[in-house]
């Protein structure tokens, strides 16, 4: 099942780097929560919903007047978590300033659907949070 998990999460990040919004979000469950450390840089902190989830993520991306995400340096095994450490970059719609940032998120997969999304300060506290501390 855990391999499957990753397939999962590797399929919506396939087409979340080439673009494909729309296709990224089958994957996503209809009572997913978005939760983000403070510490991760993230806007939003704390999201549930399919629909309030994919207008964060869509707020985010819309903010670049370039935008680019880069595929997974590493997605990480942890049965019913995903964890994935990955880049992505842009030039800022207002500031027009360039920016690239390191995510490291964890997914909880349930059903063949991702069901939690968490963006974690570092690689780290994202495996801490999938229960491999010891990693």
């Amino acid at each position: 099942m855990s391999e499957e998990n990753v397939e999962i999460v590797r399929r919506l990040l396939h087409a979340f780097v080439r673009g494909d919004y729309e296709a990224s979000t089958e994957h996503i469950g209809a009572e997913v929560v978005l939760w983000s450390d403070p510490r991760a840089n993230m806007e939003t902190q704390h999201v549930r919903g399919r629909e309030a989830v994919i207008a964060s993520i869509g707020r985010f991306v819309s903010s670049f007047d370039e935008y680019w995400c880069a595929e997974p340096d590493e997605l990480i095994d942890a049965g019913d978590w995903v964890v994935v450490v990955m880049r992505s970059g842009g030039r800022g719609r207002t500031s027009g300033v360039a920016v690239t940032q390191t995510w490291t998120v964890a997914y909880e997969v349930a059903e063949r659907k991702v069901v939690r999304i968490e963006f974690h300060p570092t690689r780290e506290d994202a495996l801490e949070a999938a229960g491999l501390s010891e990693w």
